[in-house]
């Protein structure tokens, strides 16, 4: 029961050092978590997208988040090519959550962007900000498995632990980003290119509020390509994202493909394979019904963690509406 416990507490606290790390794999729909300016077209949007999490079948965590993103334009300018620069605005909250509520974080975001064309073919550059309150807590629960709870014989019954994570840990702050971006939405050919910069106030996650509690700015490179033949009205895709803050990153990459169901006007349906850098391969199949998109993701671990013995997968669910 120690083992399972430690290596509960090792892989939640694992997660806090990252902070506001958004897992999800679809990176398509993710890009404006990394990077605001990365509200690249010019239709209302919802994302909603869920991630359970299991490690040998003893630890489980789930991850949800939420995001509506609409530009502030008129109905004929968002219809019009080569409307002009636009504003946008985004509001967004996310959680993770393990199943005993040991750990839990959650954030809402708010941002804004503006695009500004930059030639007659829509091409666009454009700036974004983000202000993001973040919380964590940890819950231990009374559990009885930080060392000086145990004595030569075992566990010892009703010991208290100095140490702090015993009786609880909380902390909330506020948080800043910033973000450019060159992207094209012309009929056929769409990309971008993004970079990004998080926790750029460095913000403090102690209440003792000392140096070495202040959280490290973490760097981002977005981009991504997406081709439609306009015969069959096929799609491709290739999307990545890469992460650095301080010595540890994460980087995510999708490739997409996706063809219309010809009986079925307004449907299509796609296959994906995504690669979380060190991590996980992550297959994927996903919808379309009109403006409506569901995608289903499964991680497979292909990590160091699988030299332990430990299994672990992944299923996620992602909803995206376009209005």
């Amino acid at each position: 029961m120690k083992s399972i416990w430690l290596l509960t507490c090792g892989v939640l606290l694992a997660g806090i050092v990252s902070a506001q790390e958004i897992n999800f794999s679809r990176v398509q729909d993710m890009a404006i978590w990394y990077n605001q300016s990365l509200k690249t077209d010019k239709q209302n949007g919802l994302k909603l997208n869920y991630r359970n999490v299991q490690y040998g079948g003893q630890i489980a965590y789930n991850s949800i988040s939420a995001m509506v993103d609409m530009p502030i334009l008129s109905r004929a300018k968002k219809e019009a090519p080569n409307s002009g620069g636009y504003f946008s605005a985004s509001a967004g909250a996310a959680s993770d959550k393990s199943n005993q509520g040991i750990l839990n974080n959650t954030l809402g975001l708010l941002g804004v962007s503006y695009a500004v064309p930059i030639s007659k073919n829509e091409t666009y550059a454009a700036i974004g900000f983000q202000g993001v309150y973040y919380r964590s807590n940890l819950n231990i629960n009374g559990g009885s498995f930080f060392g000086d709870q145990y004595d030569k014989y075992g566990p010892v019954d009703g010991m208290a632990s100095a140490d702090r994570f015993a009786s609880g840990w909380s902390y909330g702050y506020f948080n800043l980003n910033a973000g450019i971006s060159v992207f094209n939405n012309s009929a056929f050919n769409k990309w971008y290119v993004g970079a990004s910069v998080m926790h750029i106030n460095k913000p403090f996650t102690d209440q003792a509020k000392s140096k070495e509690f202040r959280l490290p700015q973490a760097w981002g490179v977005q981009g991504g390509y997406k081709f439609a033949t306009g015969i069959d009205d096929d799609e491709c895709g290739f999307y990545a994202a890469m992460n650095w803050q301080g010595r540890a990153y994460k980087h995510f990459f999708n490739g997409t493909y996706s063809t219309p169901i010809k009986q079925m006007p307004g449907t299509a349906v796609g296959l994906g394979l995504g690669y979380r850098y060190e991590d996980a391969l992550v297959p994927n199949i996903e919808l379309r019904y009109m403006k409506l998109i569901l995608g289903i993701c499964y991680d497979i671990n292909i990590s160091g963690i699988s030299a332990s013995g430990i299994k672990r997968n992944g299923l996620e669910l992602a909803v995206r509406l376009d209005f």
